[in-house]
């Protein structure tokens, strides 16, 4: 599993084939085939050994919000280590089964224990977090292929995009979006966007909690 992952982190998903990952291994896609029996197995495979590189907590969080603060970071770090878990497997509705996801998820819920919430909005809380933490994780993902891209570009001699030309930087074009970008988003600090997003999100469920109790 760790050829095909170490494909996937360096080339993208798109690279990964079974003649590949035999390639990295030195064997026959023949010999490969004997024990996984597609690529799709040899991705939820490179899933569960890419989730299992960090232990789920081994302690109950201190309250709900440390619960999913650290569930959120463990889930931020992953997707720096291997980009190409998110498409493959989060962004979705259908059900995706694997026994790290299914922990991992657990282990994010656990963080309600004792707020004595309905099961319908414990996923609600849920679904609202986990939205923000991979809907930032995609700008994460695009920047990390839009630099894969730009490297692979140079280094076989093509010329890569300037980003220094684009026109929303472009004096009097667009002065509000042209000031706010300069201001908060060039550079891009991708790390600290999302750790006072996150923070934000939790003051919204927190709320929300306190106005269910109070009855507001």
């Amino acid at each position: 599993m760790r050829a095909g992952i170490a494909v996937a982190d360096a080339e993208g998903l798109d690279a990964l084939s079974m003649r590949r990952v035999a390639m990295e291994l030195g064997t026959g896609t023949m010999s490969l085939y004997r024990h996984v029996a597609s690529k799709d197995d040899l991705v939820t495979l490179m899933v569960e050994t890419a989730m299992a590189e960090v232990p789920l907590p081994d302690s109950p969080p201190h309250d709900w919000r440390h619960g999913l603060e650290r569930a959120a970071h463990r889930d931020w770090d992953l997707y720096h280590r291997h980009p190409w878990i998110l498409p493959r497997v989060m962004v979705t509705t259908r059900a995706y089964f694997s026994p790290a996801l299914a922990a991992d998820s657990e282990s994010a819920f656990s963080s309600f224990d004792g707020l004595d919430l309905e099961p319908a909005d414990a996923f609600r809380y849920m679904f609202m977090f986990a939205s923000y933490v991979q809907g930032v994780a995609l700008t994460l993902v695009s920047d990390a292929e839009a630099e894969r891209q730009s490297r692979t570009a140079r280094e076989e001699g093509r010329e890569a995009p300037d980003r220094a030309q684009n026109p929303l930087y472009e004096p009097g074009a667009y002065p509000r979006l042209a000031r706010a970008m300069r201001a908060g988003a060039d550079p891009w600090d991708l790390d600290a966007l999302f750790a006072a997003g996150l923070a934000g999100v939790l003051d919204g469920i927190a709320a929300d909690l306190a106005r269910r109790h109070t009855g507001a």
